[in-house]
Formats: structure tokens, sequence, C-alpha cells
């Protein structure tokens, strides 16, 4: 029974590793977009401190409830403050368009993960959908670039 079990959890992880780096594959080929990237979050693996100079710019990785793109190619390995969240040259946010997605807003970086219409974020309780290209400010500091689709809950529930 031990060796059936073992041989199921060996598929299991070899189907994992298939499946994102064929969800990677897309991301790279620009097929994947955030909404897609969003939506598969379990595929997608954890940033770590590693060396990417050998990893395809746009593979996807998540950080912290947020999946993001490598941007630039880069050796992170003695770098515990080059994670997406601060190591802004080398990362870009991925936005869903999916209200029921959303995640919270996260500031861009510089020009990288501006909102674009139809982006989704949630602040304050509520999902917002932007509405204007380009936008780097939240909808509590910038409300005429957000339209205000209703509440979480109302949202996740519709």
């Amino acid at each position: 029974m031990a060796d059936i079990v073992a041989l199921a959890k060996e598929e299991l992880e070899a189907r994992g590793k298939a499946d994102a780096a064929a969800l990677a594959a897309r991301a790279v080929s620009g097929e994947a977009d955030g909404t897609e990237l969003t939506a598969s979050q379990d595929t997608i693996p954890t940033w770590r401190q590693r060396d990417f100079s050998d990893v395809p710019v746009g593979t996807p990785y998540k950080w912290q409830g947020v999946v993001y793109k490598l941007w630039q190619q880069h050796d992170a390995t003695g770098q515990p403050d080059w994670s997406p969240d601060k190591a802004v040259s080398l990362w870009d946010i991925c936005h869903t368009i999916d209200p029921k997605l959303a995640g919270p807003y996260v500031q861009p970086q510089g020009t990288l993960g501006m909102y674009q219409p139809e982006d989704c974020c949630t602040e304050n309780g509520h999902v917002w959908k932007c509405t204007q290209p380009n936008t780097v400010y939240p909808p509590s500091q910038l409300p005429a670039s957000w339209e205000d689709l209703g509440t979480e809950e109302e949202i996740r529930e519709a």
C-alpha cells in the first residue's frame, strides 16, 4: 500500500511540475494574461532567493498573494531584499480583469504594473474596476479612474 501512495504522490508532483511549466511557457509567450495567471496561482511557484539569470523573461512567480512576471533576468542568490515587491526594476505585477479574482490594490512599480481599463482590485472592502489607462493611484486617491463594482462579498457571491 505504501508503494501505491508513493507512486501516486510522485505522479501528482510530476503533473504539477508539468502544469507549472506549461503555464510559464504560456506566460513567456504572452498567451497567458494576468487573469489566467491570477486564476492559476496554485500552480505558480513562490518566489525565493535564487539565480534568475537563465529564467525566461515573463516567467510568473507569486509573492505575498500577488503574481509577478520576471521583467529582467538577475541573480538574487545573495539578495534577500530583491523580492518582487521590493526589486521594482526586476518584476512586473499581474492584474486580473475578473472581479471575482481581484486582489488588494498593489502600488505600481514605476511604469510596471500600472492599472489599465478593466483591471480590477480591492480596496476598503470593495472591488474596483479601472476606467483610465496607466492608473497609478488607488481608488481612494483617484476615484475618477475607478468604478466601484460593489463589496467584495457581493462580487464573490454573484
